[in-house]
C-alpha cells in the first residue's frame, strides 16, 4: 500500500506545502496531493513538483462544477508535462453549498454530468497531437483538437464517490475510485468495494482493474491523548462551518448516526466542546487514525490490501504552532 498527503490549503501556504512535500518525498511519501477548496489546486501542486523528483501529485479533488472539462483536461496535460507524468487527478462533483454559494453555479444532475466529466476527461488524455476529440453527452459536448501532444501514457482519472450511484459512476468510468475521510477499512472492505464491484461487472468491467484510494484524518503525537483530542477536533471540523452530506453519510452508514446527529446540531451553533464529548473513543478507533507512532502504525496497516493507497490529512498537534514541524512525525510512518 503507498502512502500520500493531502494538504487542505487552508492552514498551510504554498511554499510550506513545497518544504513539506520535499521532506516527505526524502522521507518515502508515495505521493502527494491538493484539494482544491481552500486554495487553488494547480499552483500550488507546480511548486510541489519543481521542488520534488519521484512523488505522484495531483488534485484531490478537482471541482468539475468549477471548470469545464477542457479546461480541466488542458490543465491536466499541462500539469502532467511539467511533472514528468507524474498526475494522478482527481474530480469530484462538490456539495450543493460549495456549487451554489462559492461558485454560483446550481447543483444540478449530479451523476450524469461527472459520468460525461469523466469519460471527457479520459479522451482528452488520450487525444494525440493531429487527432480529433468529438462527443456528445447530454450535458457536456466537444469538438476539438489538440495542439499539443499529451504523450503515450496517459494521466489516470480518479473519481470522488461514496454513494451508491456515484460509486457506480466511478466503477464503471473512471480509472480509480478517490475515497474521502471516515472510511474505516472494514467498511471500504466489506461494503464499498463489493458495491464497486458489482458496479463494474454490469458493464462487464474487471472489478481488479479499478484502483482505490481512502483519505484518513491523521493524529500523531508522543502522548496518546493529544493526538485523539485534535482528532476529534478534525472530525467536529467536518460539520461546521462548511457543512458536506458525505461525512454525515458515511457516518450513518458505519452506525454512528447517533454522533452525527448530535454534531449538526452543536457544530453549527458553536458548541466545539461539546461536540467533541459528543464524540465516543470506538469512532475515533475506526473512522481516523491517531495516537502514537506505533498506534497510527497499527492503524495503517489495517488498510493494507483494503486500498492501493491511503492518504493522510494531517491533524498532528504542535507545541509551538509551527505548521511546517507538525507535518514531521508523519514520515516517520513513511518507512514503517
Amino acid at each position: 500500500m503507498d502512502l500520500g498527503i493531502l494538504f487542505l490549503g487552508g492552514d498551510t501556504t504554498v511554499v510550506q506545502q513545497t518544504a513539506i512535500a520535499k521532506r516527505a518525498e526524502e522521507s518515502g511519501f508515495d505521493s502527494l496531493y491538493m484539494a482544491e477548496a481552500y486554495r487553488s489546486a494547480w499552483v500550488p501542486l507546480t511548486a510541489m513538483a519543481a521542488a520534488t523528483s519521484k512523488v505522484r501529485l495531483g488534485p484531490y479533488v478537482v471541482s468539475a462544477y468549477g471548470h469545464s472539462p477542457l479546461m480541466t483536461g488542458l490543465s491536466a496535460v499541462d500539469f502532467n508535462e511539467f511533472s514528468g507524468g507524474r498526475l494522478v487527478l482527481g474530480v469530484g462533483g462538490g456539495n450543493k453549498v460549495v456549487n451554489e454559494q462559492w461558485h454560483g453555479i446550481p447543483h444540478e444532475r449530479v451523476i450524469i454530468k461527472m459520468r460525461e466529466y469523466v469519460t471527457m476527461l479520459k479522451m482528452i488524455a488520450r487525444t494525440r497531437l493531429g487527432e480529433r476529440l468529438e462527443y456528445q453527452g447530454e450535458i457536456h459536448s466537444i469538438d476539438w483538437t489538440p495542439t499539443s501532444d499529451p504523450g503515450e501514457a496517459a494521466f489516470p482519472v480518479y473519481l470522488a464517490a461514496v454513494f451508491p450511484k456515484m460509486m457506480r459512476v466511478a466503477a464503471q468510468v473512471a480509472d480509480g475510485v478517490a475515497g474521502g475521510v471516515t472510511l474505516s477499512a472494514e467498511y471500504l472492505r466489506d461494503e464499498i468495494k463489493p458495491q464497486a464491484a458489482e458496479d463494474a461487472v454490469a458493464i462487464d468491467r474487471d472489478p481488479a482493474n479499478l484502483r482505490w484510494t481512502a483519505a484518513s484524518l491523521i493524529a500523531l503525537h508522543e502522548v496518546s491523548e493529544h493526538a485523539r483530542r485534535k482528532a476529534r477536533e478534525a472530525i467536529c471540523s467536518l460539520y461546521a462551518p462548511l457543512p458536506h452530506p458525505y461525512y454525515e453519510f458515511t457516518m450513518r452508514e458505519q452506525g454512528f448516526g447517533d454522533v452525527a446527529d448530535k454534531l449538526l446540531t452543536l457544530m453549527p451553533a458553536g458548541k466545539l466542546e461539546a461536540s467533541i464529548d459528543a464524540i465516543p473513543d470506538e469512532c475515533i478507533d475506526r473512522l481516523v487514525i491517531a495516537g502514537t507512532l506505533e498506534e497510527c502504525s497499527e492503524r495503517l496497516a489495517a488498510y493494507e490490501g483494503v486500498v492501493d493507497e491511503l492518504i493522510l490529512v494531517n491533524f498532528s498537534p504542535s507545541a509551538d504552532g509551527n505548521i511546517v514541524g507538525a507535518y514531521e512525525p508523519l514520515m516517520s510512518l513513511a518507512n514503517q
